[in-house]
């Protein structure tokens, strides 16, 4: 029953993940979700599938909107535009380097100027301004955006600084200072990190846009804050200028949530999804931060997200057995027979007749760069699908590259192939209550044919394999963890299929037993990991809400940045204080350099935690001297002062 105005205070958190958005509202205070619910993400409107998720939880009548003061957000959108190459259009000036022979960047058109900076933050020559206009205004109507990214900005960012004053003069188009969104060493991760936050400026600022207006639709007037990937949030406005921080946003919440939700400090969170499966590990609350960097697709970025392990495992991973007979689990992603059934309800007696359980179905709307045969071939899909590549080819002789057509608009995602997957054998067994069972039942009987097993014997194998791969999955990011290799050779995968049950060695017995608690999200989490606690001696953990962790931990996070300065002595005596965020200052004493760092980071982080949309905000300041020898040698001889400032979103008084 809804509640009279302002008798609670609630929060509302909306994962848009790959293929469901999940949505829940929850009294925080009181660790009680009031309402939950599920729809299908739609990839070419996220929109749809958030206003769908989002009248289903009114229609619960189980709250008051106007009672929402808070709403977290998490998205798949940054990661998969950049993917898919999609957004604004970039432009890059370089002052003070120019790339290497092998570094690309996604941007319209690039420039290179005198200017830049030592390791010690110095000026190497003055900033080239009249070459730094020129090469602006060569961009002006060719980009959506700038970067400008100097040499050792992390030491020293008054050149890009001036250099976007210079051109803000001249020009009106967002201006991204890369200093401003890394400062960590490496030119090249650096830059490419802003180039990306180029990009995703205009996707991320519609999407965000669109969000506020359905949230007004809705009567929902609340602090909007997303989440990033490092399990930190940050408010509205910030995400609008550094989009690019919300990559890997997905599985950060899903660790936050997990943590929540179990109320475990030190635990492995996974989250089965649709898609995949992502594993973390989590020590003292925090989930691990990549000390590299996010990758996305081939990119290495300055990124800071979640130290996740992700194999290609989800409720819609194709299910299918190989030319040498044995039973493979994705990595393709497939629609479930019991899901297209839904719309195609001749595809059952397809499955029957054709003994095979992929067809081709039309997926994505748009059309706008397709080719003429494309477009004809994908008009002739969505008039008799379900239908296979062969029935294709037969309707369209005169069509030479129709074969290769059909590939690019399955390679686009105008076109997806169906397939049995893990949801079909839960819905077949009862385990899960949405589709239409008779396909989900055809297909495994089709399946099971292939290994001569009768349909029971078939789905067990099935799971059976999917408990073996997390299993897996688990101990090989256990073992990576502890010793730092991410190498994973045929020797450790061999010993941890045998510590899962998959295999066995007829010389030795080996068994794990996990230390750590496993806590499982996801909705499939309650049929594949309770069979962890005995072949990994695992305790592991279903709680409650389980399977809407994600969205759960949209709204459970806190507000954190960082800042940094390094100490480093002189040749001439006395030390210099080098960061991205003031020039470098001399100063005498080292205890006095210290105090002095020690204030500089305090507040440079302080105030950035603020804008971000933190309260209450508190900071903590380490000083690393393992690198200082005092010997004034820059490369190698630093005492690093650190700062974590750290606030909630709303000044909730409670520990996430």
């Amino acid at each position: 029953m809804i509640g009279r105005e302002g008798s609670r205070t609630l929060s509302l958190g909306i994962d848009a993940g790959g293929s469901y958005t999940d949505a829940v509202v929850m009294d925080v205070i009181e660790r009680q979700v009031i309402a939950r619910a599920k729809a299908k993400t739609t990839p070419e409107d996220l929109m749809m599938g958030m206003s769908d998720v989002m009248a289903s939880l009114i229609a619960s009548r189980s709250f008051n909107p106007k009672d929402i003061k808070f709403t977290g957000l998490s998205t798949t959108l940054a990661t998969n535009s950049i993917l898919e190459g999609k957004g604004g259009r970039v432009g890059l000036i370089g002052i003070g380097w120019v790339p290497e022979k092998d570094w690309t960047f996604d941007c319209v058109m690039s420039s290179f100027i005198d200017g830049g900076h030592d390791v010690r933050g110095h000026s190497l020559s003055a900033l080239d301004t009249e070459g730094l206009i020129k090469a602006a205004k060569k961009m002006d109507g060719m980009a959506d955006s700038m970067v400008i990214s100097s040499k050792f900005s992390c030491f020293n960012p008054i050149h890009e600084n001036m250099a976007r004053s210079a051109v803000r003069e001249v020009m009106d188009m967002p201006i991204i200072a890369a200093h401003e969104l890394s400062t960590d060493l490496g030119i090249y991760e650096r830059t490419n990190t802003a180039v990306l936050n180029g990009m995703l400026l205009p996707v991320i600022n519609d999407f965000l846009k669109d969000v506020t207006i359905m949230l007004s639709r809705f009567k929902i007037d609340s602090k909007v804050m997303v989440m990033k990937g490092d399990g930190t949030m940050m408010d509205i406005a910030s995400a609008k200028i550094r989009p690019v921080e919300t990559i890997m946003s997905g599985p950060a919440a899903s660790a936050v949530g997990g943590r929540f939700l179990s109320d475990l400090d030190t635990c492995f969170v996974i989250d089965i999804g649709s898609t995949s499966t992502d594993i973390a590990f989590l020590r003292k609350g925090l989930p691990p931060v990549s000390a590299e960097g996010a990758i996305v697709g081939d990119r290495r970025t300055h990124v800071h997200a979640m130290d996740a392990y992700t194999i290609a495992l989800g409720g819609d991973s194709h299910i299918f057995t190989d030319e040498t007979g044995k039973l493979k689990i994705g990595p393709r992603r497939s629609v479930p027979l019991s899901a297209a059934a839904l719309h195609y309800p001749e595809l059952v007696k397809k499955i029957r007749e054709k003994k095979r359980s992929s067809f081709m179905i039309p997926h994505m709307s748009r059309t706008s760069s397709l080719s003429n045969h494309s477009s004809t071939i994908l008009k002739w899909i969505r008039e008799n699908a379900p239908c296979t590549p062969e029935e294709i080819m037969d309707s369209h002789p005169e069509m030479y590259t129709c074969k290769s057509v059909i590939q690019d608009l399955t390679d686009r995602g105008n076109v997806i192939l169906t397939g049995l997957t893990p949801t079909d054998i839960l819905l077949a067994k009862n385990r899960f209550d949405h589709g239409d069972k008779a396909a989900a039942k055809e297909g495994i009987y089709v399946e099971a044919v292939k290994l001569n097993m009768s349909a029971e014997q078939f789905s067990m194998k099935v799971i059976d394999k999917i408990i073996v791969t997390i299993g897996k999955a688990v101990l090989t990011k256990a073992i990576m963890d502890q010793t730092g290799d991410s190498t994973i050779s045929k020797n450790l995968s061999k010993i941890t299929e045998v510590m899962t049950g998959g295999s066995f060695m007829d010389v030795m017995n080996v068994t794990a037993e996990l230390n750590i608690p496993i806590v499982g999200l996801g909705g499939p989490a309650k049929v594949f990991l309770p069979a962890l606690e005995h072949r990994l001696s695992a305790k592991v953990i279903l709680p409650h809400d389980h399977d809407v962790g994600n969205a759960v931990g949209t709204i459970c996070s806190k507000v954190s940045e960082t800042a940094s300065v390094q100490i480093r002595a002189t040749k001439g005596g006395g030390y210099e204080l080098v960061s991205s965020f003031e020039p470098p200052a001399r100063i005498k004493c080292l205890e006095d350099a210290l105090e002095k760092a020690k204030a500089m980071v305090t507040d440079h982080a302080m105030n950035k935690a603020v804008r971000a949309g933190g309260a209450g905000v508190t900071v903590n300041v380490e000083v690393d001297s393992s690198n200082f020898s005092n010997h004034a040698d820059a490369f190698v001889d630093w005492i690093e002062v650190r700062a974590r400032a750290t606030g909630d979103p709303m000044g909730r008084p409670f520990s996430s």
